[in-house]
């Protein structure tokens, strides 16, 4: 089974290929060979030296380095057998969710440092820990840690049918379950019960857990919930949704992508209605 450890600092020397995590804003750089694709595992990536504005050490996959590279403009040219592919398409193209989750990983922790490149709290140039995954102002010692927005995705079932709605920023047709962020000082479950009194004004019961998912648009971490339908009639936040209906379970609309979480459960639940 493939694993990933996590590791702060990087190896002295490099005796083996490395995977190399190399992004032009939100696309990734892959390597296509017959039957596979997946990340580039090169010794040095010297011939981007004059496009490489950051790099990162993230840790092993199995027994290898993985290092994050962001690029500040496209190359010229690029290696033999390998493009460059938005990252929402490459978790389908990789097909592997460990890989992607490393990339999900190496996305998440480069925006951070290019967003913490000085403290937050008196201005001065941030440097980065040698025991953990963290940044320390070099004049306050004020210490910046990776920034991670919690949102929770709540499917809400009734008899036969599935509460589905639709965001402005959503693919024409596309309707999916209700999501939305956690407040400061809120619990996972609160946060469910006040979105969805908010967004649709009904009322939730029997709220369970269902799984989580990073999720690198920017730096979210989804986490969703299966509830049942308690009280109330739908009324929608125009502000929030375009459309918020109930859906038969044999006359969905357009759904979100396989890459999703919200997908993850709306197909999981159907499946356990067969």
């Amino acid at each position: 089974m493939s694993q990933f450890t996590t590791h702060i600092i990087p190896p002295s020397t490099l005796t083996d290929p490395v995977l190399w995590f190399i992004f032009f804003g939100e696309e990734i750089l892959l390597y296509s060979a017959p039957g596979l694709t997946s990340i580039p595992q090169w010794m040095d990536t010297n011939f981007l030296s004059p496009y490489i504005s950051q790099q990162l050490y993230l840790g092993v996959w199995n027994t290898t380095h993985c290092f994050a590279l962001s690029l500040d403009k496209a190359p010229e040219s690029l290696p033999h057998n390998t493009f460059f592919q938005h990252i929402r398409q490459a978790h389908e193209t990789l097909n592997n969710e460990v890989l992607f989750s490393i990339v999900s990983r190496a996305k998440q922790l480069l925006n951070w440092d290019k967003n913490t490149q000085f403290c937050g709290r008196c201005g001065q140039n941030n440097q980065l820990s040698n025991k953990e995954r963290a940044k320390i102002c070099s004049t306050c010692s004020f210490m910046t840690f990776p920034h991670i927005s919690p949102a929770m995705l709540v499917l809400i079932w009734r008899e036969n049918q599935l509460l589905l709605a639709r965001s402005p920023h959503f693919m024409p047709g596309v309707y999916s379950i209700l999501a939305g962020f956690v407040d400061p000082g809120e619990s996972l479950e609160q946060t469910v019960v006040r979105e969805v009194k908010e967004e649709v004004g009904i009322t939730i019961k029997n709220l369970q857990y269902f799984g989580s998912q990073p999720w690198p648009f920017p730096s979210n971490l989804m986490l969703g919930f299966i509830a049942e339908y308690d009280n109330g009639e739908l009324q929608f936040d125009p502000k929030e949704l375009e459309d918020a209906q109930w859906f038969s379970l044999d006359k969905l609309p357009k759904l979100p992508k396989p890459i999703s979480l919200s997908r993850l459960m709306i197909d999981d639940f159907l499946s356990r209605q067969l």
